[in-house]
Order: structure tokens, then sequence, then C-alpha cells
């Protein structure tokens, strides 16, 4: 068994992109993710990794969705950028549950999982996100 403390993520203004509903669900998306540390450190099986490996996709596909129709109303000129990221994320998160399956539920393979969802997630939002975000408040619409 391993021992090493797995991150826990900070909601603070750094990973804030400034527009009330996406945060709100990105704020979600690393509760879940510290949900998860939480249930692999706490040893609560992988019943418990599985349903909160199941959330979070489920999570994603919504949120991903209401990011993605956000970005093409108000013709964000990264709003394909954006999509085939989150699409690429998904590939990645179904492979990774794969992974976890055919491990036998490894504890090894749910901490990479928690460490890859984390990273991918706080890259995503200072790299394209927040850019996003600068995009849809700068129109007059917005």
């Amino acid at each position: 068994m391993t021992t090493t403390t797995l991150v826990r993520y900070v909601w603070d203004d750094r990973i804030k992109v400034g527009l009330p509903l996406i945060d709100n669900q990105h704020r979600e998306l690393i509760e879940a993710i510290n949900d998860l540390a939480e249930a692999i450190e706490g040893n609560q099986g992988s019943t418990a990794v599985k349903k909160l490996i199941a959330f979070l996709k489920g999570y994603a596909e919504w949120h991903f969705d209401q990011e993605e129709n956000c970005a093409f109303r108000h013709q964000c000129p990264l709003a394909e950028t954006n999509q085939k990221a989150h699409v690429r994320f998904l590939e990645m998160l179904a492979q990774w549950h794969r992974e976890y399956t055919e491990s036998g539920a490894s504890e090894e393979q749910a901490r990479k999982i928690h460490t890859a969802l984390g990273e991918w997630l706080v890259d995503h939002i200072y790299k394209i996100d927040t850019n996003l975000a600068k995009e849809i408040q700068a129109q007059p619409s917005a």
C-alpha cells in the first residue's frame, strides 16, 4: 500500500475564470477530485472509487456541454480548441477507468487517475478556460 499523501486541490482566485456558472462547475469538479483522494486514502474500496470516477465522467460531460455551448454561443475563437480538449479528456478518462478495472482496482492505478485528473483540470483551466472566459467577458452581450 502506498503511503504518499495525494494532492488536494484548493479553489482560489488563481483558477477562477470569472464566469460564475463555469467557476461553480469547476469548483464541483475539484471537490469530486478531492473526494476521490479521500476515498483512495481512506481505503473505502473499489466501489467508492468507481462511483467517484463515474460521477466525474458524468459531471465532466455535462459541464463540458455547458461550457462548449457558452463558447459557441459567444463565437469564441477558442471554442473548437476547447471542444477538442474535452473530447481528448473524456477518451483519457475512459482509458484510465479501463486500466483501473483491468488492474483489479489497484490503489496504485487509482492514485494515477487522481493525479492525472487533477493535473489535467488545473492545466485546462489555466491554459484554455481562462482565455475562453476573457473572450466571453470582452463581448458587449456578456
